[in-house]
């Protein structure tokens, strides 16, 4: 038997304690292996079958199936006990500020709000309104995050700038811990930009996406750049970004269209690789009520997506194992649930997070104190520690019972199934 990966948190062990299987153990059985995934630990092990079929554990054995949440005390509710630990909190003590300057994009991405969604950015008064807030929410804590949402958040480069200064101008920042990150399509970055967010918006962290090959991005962003590839200035902006130091997640959205390409997605981008700053998020899009739902994958469909998008990178240079690809159980679901998180939207309105800036009701402040409810039909799912249940603002303002189950659900299969396909390195 092994552990590959161990929790966080370590469970005592007790000599003379019943135990039994938890009931959040995820397994994939091979020929002679069984690989065995805990959802509300994140431990991962490989286990010998004949030890499972014969239960022939030693102690040092099973011991370190208990401290590793694989065995838990026979008449524990782990549902109630692992709830219990998650941090549903009221808004208070907020530390972490996300801004959107501007809804307006040079981009025209098909999944995307901005074609519904009316475009506004920040006024002089909006501007007033936030630095105020900012101002007041700041000066008494010792770390923050500023964190650039859009639209295109680069369409308001100056309006960033301004805000920062104005803040500067009130508050010292200089005796503060804080950094800025930014989601953009990074269309807009070039080399002087990045050294400017850097030392001036003190960026550490760039969440970027991409659509798929060089003519699949280029087609779905229809970027307004003059001619120029918006995959050719958002590779470009990437290696400056990495360059800089700044970390970059990068988000590859897939569907039926691009799928198949995606080896030659990895091909394109795999100079990346050697960044320890680099992050890849290969993930599919969820259907909008309004365009193109039949390019999008279905449930049945996505464990087998993910089979093969994990089997490209195992086979590529990206640092990243497979053992490491295993989703983390969460304590928190999203922003909205998160003790020091705000979103505040163009006009200077404050929401727990930009699902709700985007519900037609905008300003109604009643919408925070429902973030802390669970869905009910989900407390039996061996999911549950890695999802929470899907987005809170759908089921607790659109009044739907359950929401579309996350991407980490059906990451898991694939990730056990190369497992136990790879059980020699392990041995």
């Amino acid at each position: 038997m092994q552990i590959l990966r161990g929790s966080k948190t370590k469970v005592e062990w007790l000599e003379n304690m019943d135990y039994k299987n938890s009931v959040y153990n995820i397994t994939e059985t091979g020929q002679s292996i069984t690989a065995i995934y805990n959802t509300a630990s994140g431990a991962v092990a490989m286990v010998e079958n004949d030890l499972i079929n014969n239960f022939s554990f030693s102690v040092h054995d099973i011991k370190k199936l208990v401290e590793n949440g694989f065995l838990v005390p026979k008449y524990s509710d782990e549902f109630e006990k692992y709830f219990s630990n998650i941090r549903f909190s009221p808004k208070n003590s907020i530390n972490f500020f996300t801004i959107i300057p501007t809804t307006c994009c040079n981009a025209k991405c098909f999944y995307c709000y901005e074609e519904d969604y009316c475009k506004q950015s920040i006024n002089s008064q909006a501007h007033i309104s936030i630095v105020n807030y900012l101002v007041k929410e700041i000066e008494n804590k010792e770390e923050f995050v500023l964190d650039w949402y859009g639209g295109e958040p680069l369409l308001c480069a100056r309006e960033i700038d301004h805000i920062i200064t104005d803040l500067s101008r009130i508050v010292d920042l200089s005796q503060k811990r804080w950094t800025s990150s930014i989601t953009t399509n990074a269309t807009l970055f070039d080399e002087e930009l990045v050294k400017h967010a850097i030392n001036k918006w003190n960026l550490n962290a760039a969440y970027i996406t991409i659509d798929g090959t060089e003519e699949d991005h280029n087609f779905r962003k229809n970027v307004f750049l003059g001619g120029k590839s918006a995959f050719a200035e958002t590779y470009k902006a990437i290696t400056f970004l990495l360059n800089a130091g700044v970390y970059v997640n990068l988000r590859i959205h897939l569907d039926n269209q691009n799928k198949n390409s995606f080896p030659e997605i990895i091909g394109s981008i795999n100079e990346f690789f050697e960044f320890d700053n680099f992050h890849l998020f290969p993930t599919f899009l969820f259907p909008p009520e309004f365009s193109m739902e039949e390019n999008y994958i279905k449930d049945f469909q996505k464990e087998e997506l993910f089979y093969n998008v994990f089997s490209v990178l195992k086979e590529s240079s990206y640092k990243q194992t497979i053992v490491e690809s295993f989703p983390w159980p969460k304590i928190q679901n999203c922003f909205a649930t998160k003790e020091n998180t705000i979103v505040i939207s163009p006009d200077g309105s404050l929401h727990s997070c930009v699902q709700e800036f985007l519900s037609d009701d905008l300003n109604s402040n009643d919408k925070f104190c429902n973030y802390s409810q669970y869905c009910k039909e989900c407390k039996n799912c061996k999911f549950f520690p890695i999802c929470l249940g899907g987005c809170i603002h759908n089921r607790s303002i659109k009044g739907t019972v359950r929401t579309p189950c996350v991407r980490n659900k059906f990451v898991v299969h694939p990730l056990l199934q190369l497992l136990v396909e790879d059980y020699g390195k392990f041995k």
